[in-house]
């Protein structure tokens, strides 16, 4: 229960509901976004990769000049239920059924018929039940109840007749309605030339002080009481024979609706089971359309705790914003502790929530935003404390809290394992822990040499661990102790602006009084911190500080080569075109000149034997 509700404040603080809402959004049907709302997350790398094919198989439908059927269906849950139960259903409650029966029969057709390019999906086609069964009763329900949901007249003979009766008497009524508005007799008494129904009974207005010129009955007056309306006299047998052939009618339908209910109760459990399949394919299909919002890719899934991203963007500043900036993160089975620093500003949390939201979507089938060379691990279990902890409900400060957290962190991933600092820690696929500044809120050395412990028995349990910090001790150990590496977020000295890119191997300075002084912060002020700022860390800032600032200019005139490489081979690539065309063109010069040549010589030699065979004529002559 424990791991429960840690892994549930995980999964609040990294907003995975706001998440599992986005696709929600791209669902079609009410099942479908309920499904996008509670998938389940995969236990094992087997089934997260069933999950991850069954996203690709739809995006590869969709994209298809014969894409997948339209999944907007109404949710008839409720009615298959009352029906199991023995209940009668309303016509346009089995008219919702025959829909769905049609969409199960379109979608299973569809599934057989693309079984070879998405066979992850196509699968599912056996599961949607009897189809010819659905067929049948299709065509009983659609027989028998038109698309508006009313029960056609031909549903049975009997109530064909009946309707045919009660449309006999309701002429006859119009028509002695209108001899009873157009005579002479009632022209004074009438109010107005029309007339109404009053609790299922045909009457005409008549003025009320006019009430004992037209024996009848009361059935209405209105709001202003001058007007009366009147059932006349010599209309009460016609009413009561409407009246009666309407009820006839009425028990007519509800015994067939009652008759097609019954034909339906005997597949309410396969055609719920289908209908829940329907949900299923919609809730895939969501997560399709997702994955091409996203512009996401499906990467390549390890139980070793390896993590190969590339290009990785957060999916709330992929749609929330044109321009994001994309990172790689290369943390591998040999790395068990990665330290992010650098400003605040800069995006660590961003990095730690990318990272958790990233474990998450893997296991649902999510596509991730990154890179088709992407590698992701499936961790069984996803921890994060991320933000403020304080809880004023159980007067527990800021720090307090953040440590009851840790203490029930390490009761969860210590069971089991061995934790000596000589022994050999198990694989590093067991959770991922997020902790953004851990051990904070209390005196800087003994946060820092806590935070550094706690580190290090994370390790030690076989856990992989990603946490941000400012404590230049935790950073120190990242560079010296096996298995942990330093990360930093940049900042541009330049413009006194975090770039938001992330690099990998250093350590970053804090960069508190430049984001102070951008911030407005006073200039003498800020000379004064400087002054203040104790010579080890004053240097350490300052070496952390030019070692980013030179990374940063490493990384452009990397760009700058890389450019300038590529348009030079681009450039080589034109000269070998021009010169392959030169040769060409030179070649099928000479070859042509050649030509040319050959065939004025054979013109010469035609001409001359032609002069010799004339002279010899000439001579016997």
């Amino acid at each position: 229960m424990q791991s429960e509700k840690l892994q549930s404040e995980a999964c609040k603080v990294l907003e995975w509901a706001k998440l599992l809402d986005l696709v929600a959004a791209h669902a079609q049907s009410t099942i479908g976004a309920e499904q996008c709302r509670s998938m389940e997350l995969a236990r094992d790398v087997a089934q997260a990769r069933v999950r991850q094919e069954e996203t690709s198989d739809m995006l590869r439908l969709h994209a298809g000049i014969d894409p997948f059927p339209i999944l907007r269906f109404p949710n008839v849950m409720e009615w298959l239920g009352r029906v199991a139960k023995g209940a009668c259903l309303e016509a346009h409650e089995l008219r919702d059924i025959a829909l769905v029966l049609e969409l199960i029969v379109d979608v299973q057709r569809y599934l057989l018929r693309h079984q070879a390019d998405a066979p992850t999906v196509s699968a599912m086609a056996d599961q949607l039940g009897p189809v010819l069964d659905y067929r049948r009763l299709t065509v009983a329900l659609n027989g028998a109840i038109d698309p508006d949901g009313s029960i056609r007249e031909s549903a049975s003979p009997e109530l064909h007749r009946l309707i045919q009766r009660a449309t006999d008497f309701k002429q006859q009524m119009r028509h002695r309605l209108e001899q009873i508005l157009h005579s002479r007799r009632y022209e004074e008494v009438l109010q107005e030339r029309y007339f109404a129904q009053r609790e299922g009974r045909y009457v005409v207005p008549i003025k009320a002080e006019m009430q004992g010129r037209m024996p009848g009955i009361v059935h209405d007056v209105s709001s202003s009481g001058a007007t009366l309306f009147l059932e006349p006299r010599e209309l009460v047998d016609l009413n009561n024979s409407i009246k009666v052939v309407d009820l006839d009618v009425e028990r007519e339908v509800r015994r067939i609706l009652r008759e097609l209910s019954a034909l339906v109760a005997p597949h309410q459990p396969a055609l719920a089971g289908s209908v829940a399949l329907l949900g299923r394919l919609d809730a895939i299909s969501a997560k399709a359309a997702l994955s091409q919002r996203l512009q996401a890719s499906p990467p390549r899934l390890n139980d070793q705790g390896r993590i190969l991203l590339t290009q990785a963007r957060h999916p709330f500043l992929v749609v929330s914003k044109d321009q994001v900036v994309p990172n790689d993160l290369a943390f591998d089975e040999t790395v068990r502790v990665l330290i992010i620093s650098g400003p605040n500003t800069g995006g660590k949390t961003v990095i730690l929530k990318l990272l958790g939201l990233f474990s998450l979507m893997v296991r649902c089938g999510l596509h991730l935003p990154c890179a088709s060379e992407s590698e992701m691990a499936i961790f069984p279990s996803v921890y994060a404390d991320i933000g403020d902890a304080q809880d004023l409900a159980r007067d527990l400060s800021s720090f307090s809290a953040h440590i009851t957290q840790m203490v029930q962190l390490l009761n969860e991933v210590s069971d089991g394992a061995g934790l000596g600092l000589d022994s050999v820690p198990p694989p590093p696929g067991r959770a991922l822990v997020l902790l953004d500044e851990p051990v904070t809120s209390t005196d800087p050395a003994e946060g820092a040499a806590l935070a550094s412990a706690l580190l290090c028995r994370l390790a030690a349990a076989g856990v992989k661990v990603v946490a941000t910090t400012h404590y230049s001790l935790l950073k120190g150990l990242a560079q010296d102790r096996p298995g942990f590496a330093n990360a930093s977020v940049e900042f541009n000295l330049d413009t006194l602006s975090p770039t938001y890119r992330l690099i990998q191997g250093q350590p970053g300075g804090s960069a508190a009084i430049e984001i102070a002084g951008r911030l407005g912060m006073d200039q003498s002020l800020l000379e004064d911190a400087r002054a203040r700022l104790q010579g080890d860390n004053r240097v350490l800032e300052t070496l952390l500080s030019d070692l980013q600032d030179k990374q940063r200019r490493l990384n452009d005139d990397l760009t700058r080569a890389t450019v300038a490489r590529q348009a030079a081979e681009q450039s080589s690539r034109e000269a070998q075109e021009l010169l392959t065309f030169l040769q060409e063109s030179e070649r099928d010069e000479r070859q042509g000149l050649k030509k040319k040549l050959s065939q004025e010589f054979q013109r010469a030699r035609a001409a001359v034997q032609a002069t010799m065979d004339d002279l010899k004529r000439d001579q016997k002559l």
